[in-house]
């Protein structure tokens, strides 16, 4: 009856034989027990003297499992022994049509024992079926010393289920609510009036939660270290800044499409003294004046800014001058930043380890030669995502060599549609011990440019673990020869989606030079049985996730094959692969029954 501490509620029970006489005299009894008051129930199952009684009549059918789930253990008759803990028992995570009451309160039954549960997950649905108020009664009963809970999509969960959390779950450290219309303002004040060791909150898409939430969280949470509001309609600058004046301690603050003015940064500043990590993203009420406004904010590491028309150049120099201690930096879709803002933020931030911009059109070769040059020394990450002013309108640029970045591991360039091939290769000199590497969407570089790239490569680094080339549809076994040839042997993960040009022969060359490759994505690629054939047939290959989804040229013979490598993969793509037939996957599916097919 016991499934590693649950209820299997669904399990069929054989039932009792009876003999003929048996069965005429039962056949018109009336079934008595169905009929007992639920009083009477409890009193009995108080009797029961072992878990596993207690778990059996729990599966007999829902009314019992919900009055086992109600039971804690100073209702039983006999001494109740705490089992102990098998493995990792105390967290759990629901999804979809499992999420549930019925699951819950399997849960209950089978944790209760164990001291109930540490952290919960609920990821719900759109079902009618899912989790409802009574379901978190039942939890917050039977794991008094819940520590963490995050309702994702819980449509059915209101005020009622969180006020029982907060009566009997006072210890709640951590509370993530995404998507759940029903909880309003009294759920969460009675939450943070009664669970005064909250650590970490984050509201999201909960139309009823406004600025008496955030007060309360003011005004009771005084241990409160990281709080994320996104999408919160009532939400506006009174309550954020009743957080900001109260808690100083805060360390990790996001807001994502909150109605805030400058006033909000203002306080920022003013009493952010203990912040580390702050992102601000489509926030458009915020001006010039508010991102200039924040004072020096001495912690402070990491920053992010996504979609905030306020941010310009102005504020990135008053940024780098504030923020001493700042290593990270992310901005995202923000029009007005230019090579000058780079140039005053990387000559004024000593720290800066990390560099990602997205979708910033004005920023050049140029920029990013000032930021590489003055901070050299010290970059680890460098990401540029729809950058399309990177071109080479002026290729003189081209011509000063970059200084090399002795810490910089990992580069990403995706869909740069400027990107060719002389700024792939000069910014290639830069890379002197880079191990990650995405060259994604480039579509104007050629076999010359990546070649040229790789070359800088192998006379300074020290090994590539990660290369991502999907959709530069230039690629071309001569090129993958050389990435192979000169850095397979310590490549884990190769990521070639969308390369059309790649045929058979870039198989046999990842089976003889890459022997320490995990990940392989062939997604779309010319490749036929042959190629699957050269892959497997090498000793060395220890590849434990492959995609081949979109490979329009293989068959069943490929199935056969990549049977030969049960012992090692666990993830498999077979997605639109229109000349594999059903029973050839159902050979798959049978052989390999551990891994993950997709088709």
């Amino acid at each position: 009856m016991e499934r590693g501490g649950e209820v299997d509620c669904l399990r069929p029970r054989k039932k009792p034989r009876l003999e003929n006489n048996q069965m005429g005299e039962n056949k018109n009894a009336e079934d008595l027990i169905s009929h007992l008051p639920d009083e009477c129930i409890f009193e009995i199952f108080s009797f029961l003297p072992s878990h596993r009684d207690r778990f059996s009549c729990a599966a007999v059918s829902k009314k019992w499992l919900v009055l086992q789930a109600n039971m804690r253990a100073n209702a039983f008759k006999t001494a109740v022994a705490t089992l102990q803990k098998q493995g990792n028992k105390t967290s759990r995570c629901l999804e979809g049509k499992k999420a549930n009451d019925t699951r819950l309160a399997a849960i209950a039954v089978g944790i209760c024992p164990r001291g109930g549960l540490r952290e919960l997950c609920i990821r719900g649905s759109f079902s009618s079926q899912g989790i409802t108020d009574f379901g978190l009664e039942i939890i917050a009963q039977a794991c008094p010393n819940l520590k963490s809970l995050v309702l994702s999509d819980c449509l059915q969960i209101g005020n009622k289920g969180l006020i029982s959390i907060s009566q009997r779950c006072s210890s709640i450290e951590k509370l993530d609510i995404f998507n759940c219309p029903l909880v309003g303002d009294e759920g969460i004040i009675n939450v943070t009036s009664k669970c005064q060791s909250l650590l970490s909150l984050s509201i999201e898409s909960c139309p009823n939660i406004g600025n008496p939430s955030l007060q309360a969280v003011a005004a009771y949470s005084s241990n409160l270290k990281s709080i994320s509001l996104t999408k919160c309609c009532l939400i506006s600058d009174d309550g954020i800044l009743s957080v900001f004046s109260t808690l100083p301690d805060l360390e990790r603050v996001r807001l994502v499409s909150i109605s805030i003015g400058d006033a909000v940064l203002e306080a920022v500043g003013r009493h952010g003294s203990s912040l580390v990590s702050l992102c601000l993203e489509n926030i458009s009420c915020v001006s010039e004046m508010g991102f200039c406004s924040i004072g020096r904010l001495e912690k402070l590491e990491s920053l992010s800014v996504k979609s905030c028309s306020g941010l310009n150049d102005k504020c990135l120099n008053a940024i780098g001058i504030r923020f001493p201690r700042l290593k990270q930096i992310a901005i995202a879709n923000c029009a007005a930043i230019t090579d000058k803002g780079l140039k005053e933020l990387s000559r004024s931030t000593m720290l800066l380890e990390s560099f990602k911009l997205q979708e910033c059109h004005n920023v050049s070769p140029k920029g990013l030669m000032e930021v590489l040059m003055n901070c050299k020394e010290r970059l680890k990450v460098l990401s540029l995502v729809k950058c399309h002013g990177l071109h080479e309108m002026d290729p003189s640029i081209f011509r000063t060599p970059l200084p090399q970045c002795p810490l910089l591991q990992s580069l990403t360039l995706n869909r740069c549609a400027g990107v060719g091939d002389s700024f792939l290769s000069w910014i290639g000199t830069a890379c002197v011990r880079v191990k990650n590497i995405e060259l994604a969407g480039l579509s104007s570089i050629t076999d010359k440019g990546l070649l040229i790239f790789l070359q800088a490569l192998s006379n300074q680094s020290k090994g590539l673990v990660d290369v991502d080339s999907s959709r530069c549809f230039q690629l071309t076994d001569m090129n993958l020869l050389a990435l192979t040839s000169g850095f397979g042997e310590k490549l884990k993960s190769l990521r070639l989606e969308g390369c059309e040009r790649l045929s058979d022969k870039c198989l046999s060359m990842i089976a003889k030079f890459c022997p320490s490759l995990l990940e392989l994505d062939l997604s779309g690629c010319g490749i036929s049985d042959g190629g699957v054939f050269s892959l497997v047939k090498s000793e060395h290959q220890k590849i434990e996730v492959l995609s081949l989804a979109g490979c329009l040229d293989i068959t069943d013979k490929s199935l056969g094959f990549l049977e030969i490598m049960c012992g090692n993969l666990v993830g498999l793509n077979l997605k639109h692969c229109p000349r594999l037939s059903k029973q050839g996957i159902s050979s798959v599916m049978e052989t390999l029954w551990w891994c993950d097919l997709l088709y």
